[in-house]
């Protein structure tokens, strides 16, 4: 069924993965690194360790979705590179979270003062349900990721219609085990490492940086096939 069309996608990024683990390493240690700097400040410095985090995915997605999308791989032994194109992936990744979480937790907020039942009950499926409805909107930080030249042509309208709910379930199949991993992180115990840093925020932002690599992988999978199906 083409409702399902793109479900192996999600397998195949995750053997991506697994082969170029050795680039994973390389091209995300730094920026987790600053994602670990920018979670340790947030405490005292809000907005400094949230725009640090923001732009830090925003560099590792570009180049993981380059590298599964257009075979691109950087010959330097560590990577990070901060321009107009990570930018705008990182401010795509960060709309594209907020218009699929944001209904999810009204509806789960709603439910729970309308069944008094645990918002944290709710939330999980409400969760799957909207990724698998709207992570079409994972199309925009690929896009900006993936463009090739000075282009200006605007394709994620085109490829939000034909990849439709199509595309939301393979974004909803490469989010999955990544919630569940880091459901498992929340019973870690809360060891300080540095100040302001402990073992369950390590672990998290590890666990979220797969689950970028698994979705950003995904979706440069899914947008190759939707080009391939319009040629």
């Amino acid at each position: 069924m083409r409702l399902f069309r793109f479900c192996r996608q999600p397998l195949r990024g995750f053997v991506i993965l697994i082969e170029q683990f050795p680039a994973f390493l390389r091209l995300s240690w730094i920026c987790m690194a600053a994602s670990l700097v920018g979670g340790a400040v947030s405490e005292r410095y809000v907005w400094l360790g949230s725009v640090t985090d923001l732009l830090a995915r925003g560099v590792f997605a570009v180049a993981w979705l380059r590298l599964v999308g257009l075979g691109e791989l950087p010959r330097r032994s560590a990577y990070f590179h901060l321009g107009r194109r990570e930018i705008l992936t990182a401010l795509g990744w960060m709309t594209a979270e907020v218009f699929v979480v944001f209904p999810a937790q009204a509806i789960a907020a709603s439910l729970a003062v309308a069944t008094g039942l645990s918002f944290p009950d709710l939330m999980m499926p409400m969760l799957a349900v909207a990724h698998a409805l709207l992570g079409a909107a994972y199309l925009l930080p690929t896009e900006a990721a993936l463009e090739v030249g000075t282009s200006a042509t605007w394709r994620l309208p085109e490829m939000v219609i034909k990849g439709g709910v199509a595309a939301g379930l393979a974004v909803f199949l490469a989010w999955l085990p990544t919630n569940l991993l880091l459901e498992g992180v929340k019973a870690l115990p809360e060891w300080d490492l540095l100040e302001g840093l402990d073992l369950r925020q390590t672990a998290a932002v590890v666990t979220r940086y797969l689950g970028v690599a698994l979705t950003a992988g995904t979706m440069a999978l899914v947008w190759n096939a939707l080009i391939a199906e319009g040629d």
